[in-house]
């Protein structure tokens, strides 16, 4: 991506959810905002959408978390 440019709707809501399920720590909205080069609160309303299409995304007081079925039923993964 070139410096500066937003990514799009779609194309940002993927990379949420791919850059959430590969991250071993809770990442913040503003920290999201940065990478994708939007808003915290575009993060915020694409987090929204996603959780409304049953993507299994929490909210914690560090961040969001991508929760894996496979991570819950082996008590691997994040602590939370």
């Amino acid at each position: 991506m070139i410096a500066n440019e937003k990514m799009l709707g779609k194309e940002r809501r993927q990379f949420i959810v791919d850059t959430l399920r590969s991250s071993t720590e809770p990442l913040t909205g503003r920290a999201l905002g940065e990478m994708t080069n939007v808003t915290r609160q575009v993060i915020v309303s694409d987090i929204t959408l996603l959780k409304a299409k049953n993507e299994p995304i929490i909210a914690t007081s560090q961040g969001y978390i991508y929760l894996d079925v496979q991570m819950i039923r082996t008590g691997e993964g994040i602590k939370l």
